[in-house]
């Protein structure tokens, strides 16, 4: 009976999740750009797409045939060296550019104009990754950071024709990818990263004058298509970084063996952006998943900022029931505050971290999820460990760029060990955090590798003491010309392992991935849809003849347009 529930119910919840507010209707496929070199420029025609009815006062006395806005647009790009000053790789599988728009009239230059960046490939649906205003100089600069596949932005440039006062938004879109013109040893030269600068040329095109209330009801200088508090004008985006996975090298400062899953911990996050594009309120799940270590580690969040903030904080176990091992676990960070309970942190106290995981020995237990090479590990032998729920609200709203708090899209993690430098516990953060005296990163060694690396998805980690960068036993084929390339080639190295290396050699990969499993209702749907897939196709076939029946007859009634 079970069955038949779920292969009745599934259609509608796609139906459901298909009539989402910012939909595809709001961003034609139109182009910015494409795919230019350095110094070119390609020009394209555009398409001006209404969002609204206008406000009375804005249109202008006296006209009477309304004058169409025109648009055309340059754009070019720049290759953006993925290296640090030094000339060291930040081992990020994260893209992050500069997307510059500069909006000019027949006037001239366009100000305040608003500026709002957007990608459709992680989800399906406009995510929001940046929004700015353009300046006097009719510029917005926009920083904004993407998975690796990612290859393109959206751009919404929301203004008004003052001939007719229409509310109008020209929209297209921009590289952040483009091919390597080298083909380099391997024969790929995979993709660089781009920054694009998009000069607009419009035609009876100006800001909005004041708020339109019908496309922006809290008057917040964002529109509703993309404001997801459009009755909050304190707020207007959430921006999802999605799943990823954190793992670290814990014998710092020795590479140690370089198989990163001495302490991997599974994780999402979700922060709630100001018109501005400035953090105030940041929220995590953190999930452990392996323990390749003799050590014990604690996990942490350090955040550089000018303002206090409310912290709180609860934990799962593995079956996803209340956990409260927390206070009886070893803690290994000096004056850390509001571990395991949360509370009200001062500045100094968000600086020296937020307690995410406590010591690792009480939250992963079993065989640890990292065997070795050759030995028996299946799906009854992973263990899913304790899950963190981290809420972090700022008394002020911060912009998280002006320090160190991000890399790479990323927070800054950190582990902190049982085992003392100078009897202090060693701390591992991850490349790009850190400089010596000389100026060198601190946590990639003298061959260029890191402590600590973010992985997009569940990452499948190598075995107990193989090392990452060989190959020929860990099973990643292509983390070494990704390394070697700084990025450049093989992007997607974490998606290609080979489970058996060789002909009666072990996998040396643990399978994280197919093991992990969800928790909760959403779990269940997707597992029948699996299981029951030939019923589920027939049940989407009545239900779209019955859709399509249904908007015949309605239309039926319509009188055609002639």
């Amino acid at each position: 009976m079970q069955k038949w529930i779920l292969i009745f119910i599934i259609p509608f919840l796609l139906l459901d999740c298909s009539n989402k507010k910012k939909g595809a209707f709001l961003l034609p496929l139109l182009g910015l750009g494409g795919e230019t070199t350095e110094g070119a420029t390609e020009t394209d025609g555009f398409t001006v797409t209404g969002l609204g009815d206008a406000d009375p006062g804005q249109v202008a006395a006296g006209t009477e045939e309304p004058a169409p806005t025109t648009v055309n647009t340059g754009t070019t790009t720049v290759v953006v060296d993925q290296t640090n000053p030094d000339g060291g790789f930040n081992f990020e599988t994260t893209i992050t550019v500069p997307v510059t728009v500069v909006v000019n009239n027949e006037n001239g230059p366009v100000a305040d104009a608003q500026v709002t960046i957007t990608e459709t490939t992680t989800t399906g649906d406009p995510n929001v990754i940046g929004q700015g205003t353009t300046d006097s100089n009719g510029s917005a600069t926009v920083e904004v950071t993407v998975p690796p596949t990612v290859e393109e932005v959206q751009v919404s440039i929301i203004g008004v024709n003052p001939t007719t006062g229409e509310v109008e938004e020209i929209t297209g879109s921009a590289p952040v990818q483009q091919p390597s013109p080298n083909t380099g040893d391997s024969g790929t030269g995979g993709t660089v990263i781009v920054a694009p600068t998009i000069v607009v040329d419009s035609t009876n095109f100006q800001p909005v004058n004041g708020c339109v209330q019908s496309i922006d009801s809290d008057c917040d200088g964002v529109a509703n298509v993309y404001d997801e508090f459009p009755d909050d004008p304190t707020l207007s985006s959430v921006a999802r970084s999605g799943r990823y996975t954190i793992a670290f090298e814990d014998l710092y400062p020795d590479a140690g063996d370089a198989d990163l899953n001495d302490h991997s911990t599974v994780f999402s996050t979700e922060m709630e952006k100001t018109p501005a594009n400035k953090v105030k309120t940041i929220r995590g799940t953190y999930t452990h998943v392996a323990k390749g270590a003799g050590y014990n580690h604690e996990l942490r969040v350090s955040l550089d900022v000018p303002t206090s903030a409310t912290v709180e904080v609860s934990y799962l176990d593995g079956q996803g029931n209340v956990w409260d091992g927390c206070t009886s676990a070893t803690k290994y960070t000096s004056g850390a505050f509001g571990d395991c309970v949360g509370g009200s942190f001062t500045q100094a106290q968000l600086k020296t971290g937020v307690l995410i995981l406590p010591s690792s020995d009480k939250t992963l237990f079993g065989k640890k999820n990292a065997p070795k090479a050759g030995e028996s590990f299946g799906a009854s032998d992973f263990t899913r460990g304790v899950t963190a729920q981290i809420t972090i609200q700022f008394e002020d709203a911060v912009d998280l760029s002006a320090t160190k708090n991000i890399v790479g899209g990323h927070l800054n993690y950190f582990v902190a060990i049982n085992q003392k430098t100078d009897g202090v516990y060693r701390q591992i953060f991850r490349p790009g955090f850190y400089k010596d005296a000389n100026g060198k990163d601190k946590f990639l060694d003298k061959n260029g590798f890191p402590w600590a690396i973010v992985v997009p998805g569940i990452f499948n980690h190598p075995t107990e003491g193989d090392d990452i960068r060989k190959p020929a036993s860990s099973g990643y084929i292509f983390f070494n010309a990704w390394m070697n390339s700084n990025g450049v080639a093989h992007k997607d190295w974490y998606e290609h392992m080979d489970l058996i290396p060789a002909a009666n050699k072990p996998s040396r990969v643990v399978r994280v991935r197919d093991f992990y499993t969800e928790n909760g209702f959403s779990a269940y749907i997707l597992k029948a849809v699996r299981t029951n897939v030939l019923e589920v196709a027939g049940s989407l076939i009545v239900v779209g003849a019955l859709l399509g029946f249904a908007m015949k007859k309605r239309f039926g009634q319509t009188k055609p347009v002639v």
